[in-house]
Order: structure tokens, then C-alpha cells, then sequence
């Protein structure tokens, strides 16, 4: 049985989401929260598997109820937003606290919440964080006193044995865990590099525009959302926008299809058809990279990628959010290594600029 905590505000929706939960004997709603304290308090006294956290509350918002709850009683997440350009903004925030997954409020079904919950139950949390970080002990009061004096340190990065070679291009394949995973990798990336990036991350049509925008405010690289015939600059990411695929054709430019251009794969965007098309025209200087999610999108792609002998990365189990994409790149032996979260941006840098 699947614990859950729902944290909300509004008693509609805090009604709504227990009846549809309710449904599965599965799960058992074992507390409802107000506020991001009462979250706080009830998370660490109930234990839950999984929590839903609704993003706007008052005393403390869910964004800082997500950083509060990863740092004193790790739980999985799961945002419960909305579709507006804010609402995805601060979606993307608490993910990249820590949240696990999110939630429209305008597409909450019983079908779509079930298998979210069930997937998060999985989930490993902070994932390529550091262990030494400890809880704070005491009141309520005194996490939340302590929380508002820390200040963030960054980690060292770790030194990796480079394998010279020359990349022209990039491609990533992530899905769930994604915003926190590449918030973490293209800051680390040099803006020196000579091949551009291009990443499928699954995700609705109203979110990868604001993602892009978050992670270009953080990074060296130039991020942005990608634009159909757009070419490709070195040193620049470029994120597909959500329902669309993408891949790149012989001008080195972006080319993006509705999804049913391409109806036989089931994820849009598709990291399957990214990998196939990098692969066909830079082959042995095609870099593909298969990170944190669900299933096994990306698999058929790099079967294909590596018989034109592109250079293949996967995300280590332990540093992966959802150990799905990855494994079954893996599971295949299709790997040239296996790079651990917090050492991905480091290894491309080696990779491509030790040539």
C-alpha cells in the first residue's frame, strides 16, 4: 500500500485529489497539509511514500516546502501546477529542488495521477547529491530558521580520465528527473565546445520554453527553445519544444515534425528519432547521451547510432532519478561508459575539448 500526503490550500482541490486516489486500492491517503509547515511537520511524523504538493500556499510556498522536506525528510514528489507561463516557472523550480514529477490541475484524471503516483514511489532522491549534508534537529521552528541562514557551496568537480576525440554534435535524451539533471550538467559545460547540443526532454508544449530560459540564465552555453530551420551554433543548447520531434538534418539546421509525422514512437519528443538523426550524418562525431527516466525511449535510436559509431554515454543507476532510459541502454550493452550525474558536464568537456 502507497502512503500519500496531499498538500494543498484550497479545500477543492484537496477533496478532488483524494477522490480520484481513493479509487485505487493501491494507495491510502494518510494525511492532508494546509501549508507548507503543517507539509513540514506531517511529513516527518507520518512518513508518507509519496506527497502532492500544490505550489502557491501561504507562510511558505510549495517551492520552499520541496527544498525543506529533501533536506530533513526526503520524500517523493509530486507538483500539482499550473498551465500557465508562472505556473511552469515555479514547476521547474520545485523539480529542480527536488520534486520528482508534476501534475496539471487541468489534466488531473484518475488514470494520469495513479501512474504518477506509483512511478514516484520508485524514484531515488537526490540523486548525485552529496551525503554529507544533515538534517537539522529540533523544532519546526529551528529548520525553518536554519533553512533561511544557510548559503549554497558549491562541490568540487571530480577528475576524470580523458579519452581525446572530436564531437560536432551532441544529442541528450532525458525525461523524468530531466529539469534538475540538465540544471545540473549545462552549467558545467564549456561555452568553448565545438559541437552544439540538442536535447529531447519529454515534457508539455508550455514548459520547454521557460526551461530553456531558467537553464540559459545559469549557464555558460547560449540554451534555448528550438526553432524549426534554426542552424545549429557550437557551443549552443537547444531544447525541443514539447510536442514536437525533433531532429537535425544535412544543413546542420533544426527540422521539427508534429508527432504524428512520426506515429510508431510513442514519446514526443522522441530521443529515439534524435539519436537516429544525429548518428546518420556525424556518426563517429555524434555524442549521444541517455539520462534519467522512464522506459525505454532513446534505445532504438542508439542501437542505431552505435553501428555508425557514435560515441554513447549513459547516466549511472545511483544518479538517476528514474533508472528506466538509461538501464535499457545498459541492459543492452550498448554503453561506451556509464557517468555518474555529477560528472557528466565534465567528461563532455574532456571529450570534446582534449581532442
Amino acid at each position: 500500500m502507497i502512503k500519500v500526503l496531499i498538500v494543498d490550500d484550497s479545500s477543492f482541490m484537496r477533496v478532488r485529489i483524494r477522490t480520484l486516489l481513493e479509487t485505487s486500492n493501491e494507495i491510502k491517503v494518510i494525511g492532508i497539509a494546509r501549508d507548507g509547515i503543517d507539509a513540514l511537520r506531517k511529513t516527518m511524523l507520518l512518513k508518507p511514500d509519496v506527497i502532492t504538493m500544490d505550489i502557491n500556499m501561504p507562510d511558505i510556498s510549495g517551492i520552499e516546502t520541496v527544498e525543506l522536506i529533501m533536506k530533513q525528510c526526503p520524500t517523493p514528489i509530486i507538483m500539482v501546477s499550473s498551465l500557465t507561463y508562472d505556473g511552469a516557472y515555479e514547476t521547474l523550480e520545485a523539480l529542480e529542488k527536488g520534486a520528482v514529477d508534476y501534475i496539471h490541475k487541468d489534466h488531473l484524471s484518475e488514470k494520469a495521477l495513479i501512474e504518477k503516483i506509483l512511478i514516484a514511489k520508485d524514484a531515488k532522491l537526490n540523486a548525485g547529491a552529496s551525503s554529507t549534508q544533515k538534517p537539522v534537529t529540533g523544532t519546526i521552528e529551528d529548520i525553518l530558521e536554519t533553512h533561511a541562514a544557510e548559503v549554497f557551496k558549491p562541490q568540487p568537480a571530480a577528475d576524470l580520465i580523458t579519452k581525446p576525440r572530436s564531437f560536432s554534435i551532441i544529442g541528450i535524451g532525458i525525461s523524468t528527473g530531466g529539469p534538475s539533471a540538465l540544471a545540473k550538467v549545462l552549467p558545467g559545460i564549456s561555452e568553448d565546445i565545438p559541437a552544439s547540443i540538442v536535447i529531447a526532454q519529454h515534457m508539455p508544449s508550455n514548459f520547454t520554453k521557460p526551461l530553456a530560459e531558467r537553464l540559459n540564465k545559469i549557464s555558460r552555453l547560449h540554451v534555448k527553445e528550438a526553432e524549426n530551420g534554426e542552424k545549429l551554433i557550437p557551443g549552443h543548447a537547444y531544447i525541443c519544444p514539447g510536442g514536437r520531434h525533433i531532429m537535425v538534418d544535412q544543413k546542420g539546421t533544426v527540422s521539427l515534425h508534429d508527432k504524428e509525422s512520426f506515429a510508431q514512437y510513442h514519446y514526443c519528443p522522441s530521443a529515439s528519432l534524435l539519436m537516429s538523426s544525429i548518428s546518420r550524418l556525424h556518426a563517429e562525431n555524434a555524442m549521444c547521451i541517455i539520462m534519467t527516466g522512464m522506459g525505454s525511449d532513446g534505445l532504438e535510436g542508439i542501437i542505431e547510432a552505435k553501428k555508425r559509431g557514435s560515441y554513447v554515454i549513459a547516466q549511472s543507476e545511483d544518479s538517476s532519478v528514474i533508472f528506466g532510459m538509461p538501464k535499457a541502454v545498459i541492459s543492452n550493452n550498448l554503453q561506451d561508459e556509464i557517468v555518474h550525474l555529477d560528472n557528466i558536464a565534465d567528461r563532455i568537456n574532456e571529450l570534446c575539448l582534449k581532442g
